[in-house]
């Protein structure tokens, strides 16, 4: 369950490439592409390095025009979706 205290870092299962403002990754594992707009890109560049779901977000609302309350749930929902399919792992 990823809340506001998990720290998450990008998996090793997984490659990825910047196209413009966006990401595409790609699953190795399952061979699957995930495409990521400007925000999600944002978040994934941040994940290079271990963080927390609270300072995630705290730089999205820091670039983008958002609320900490809208953005610690999107966040919260994206990287679960993200942990799920293997993208993102947790640290202990």
């Amino acid at each position: 369950m990823v809340d506001a205290a998990t720290v998450l870092k990008k998996s090793a299962k997984q490659v990825s490439c910047n196209l413009d403002n966006e990401v595409a990754i790609l699953d190795l594992d399952a061979a699957c592409y995930f495409g990521l707009n400007e925000v999600g890109a944002f978040i994934w560049q941040l994940l290079e390095e271990p963080r927390s779901v609270q300072g995630i977000c705290d730089s999205v609302v820091e670039e983008f025009s958002v609320d900490e309350a809208t953005c610690r749930a999107d966040i919260v929902r994206f990287l679960s979706s993200l942990q799920q399919a293997g993208l993102v792992e947790g640290q202990a």
